[in-house]
Order: C-alpha cells, then structure tokens, then sequence
C-alpha cells in the first residue's frame, strides 16, 4: 500500500498580500511575521484606506489575501470593505479577507461573520501560525472552486 503524503506546502512566492492598517508598528510587526513565515510573495501596505482603494482601483494585481484593521480613523475596515464590493474593487472567491483587531469585541467579530468577503477575524498580532493556515485555506479554496 502506497502512503498518502501531504500535499507540499502552498508557494507563497506567488500570493500577493495587501495590508490596510493605519499603525505603523503593525507593519513592522507583519513585515517580521511574514519574514518569520518564510513569505516570498508581494507585500503591498497602506495607513490610509483611500489609498488602498487608489490601488485596486488602478492596479491589475489583486490581492490574494487582505489583512484589514478594524478601527481606523477616517474610515474603519467595514465601511473600507463595502466600498470596495459596492466598486467591484474585490473578488470574493479570488481574494481571502482578514478582519484584523487588537480588541475581540464580540459586535466586531459579529459583523465580521456579516460581512460578505471575511473568511477570518483575528486579533492582533496575527501569527506566523495564523497566517500559515490561512494560506493554506486559500489555496485550498481556490483549489475546490477552480476544480467544482
């Protein structure tokens, strides 16, 4: 009998993860996370959600994953996640979204289950671990949903 091996993990040279958090610490603390997850792939990072906006908007590379803060000041997650879907700005099925917290308010964690888009809510600071699965469901998804 043949062993059934695990498949190989996903190659994260080839995801492209967009950030929208209006901390800086926070983009240092995932820039060292990714580094720490052996990431390979394209990190786009924005304080400001109008810009993040400018760049789906304009850009032609998706994100394949997005990491999302909750509260921001001018805009917070939600409403910066509704204007992208009411723009066509992300696709739900190509793109894995991240609700992203430093507080695990149960309303926060309630809308995010509301919210079309977010696979995931997680509280700050996301992990090497955290984002390893995460990745994996992705891949894993677009896999059942290319192969459907």
């Amino acid at each position: 009998m043949t062993p059934v091996l695990a498949p190989p993990p996903p190659d994260t040279a080839l995801l492209h993860v967009m950030l929208v958090d209006d901390e800086d610490d926070y983009h240092l603390i995932t820039r060292m996370m990714l580094r720490k997850a052996g990431f390979k792939g394209r990190l786009s990072m924005f304080m400001d959600p109008d810009e993040a906006v400018s760049e789906l908007r304009n850009g032609h590379d998706r994100p394949d994953l997005l990491l999302v803060d909750i509260n921001m000041p001018a805009t917070n997650g939600f409403e910066f996640l509704a204007h992208c879907m009411e723009q066509g700005l992300l696709s739900c099925g190509d793109t894995t979204v991240v609700m992203c917290s430093s507080s695990n308010r149960p309303v926060d964690m309630e809308q995010a289950n509301r919210t079309g888009c977010v696979q995931e809510y997680v509280e700050k600071p996301l992990t090497a671990e955290q984002f390893t699965r995460i990745t994996a469901d992705h891949f894993q998804r677009l896999h059942h949903r290319h192969n459907a």
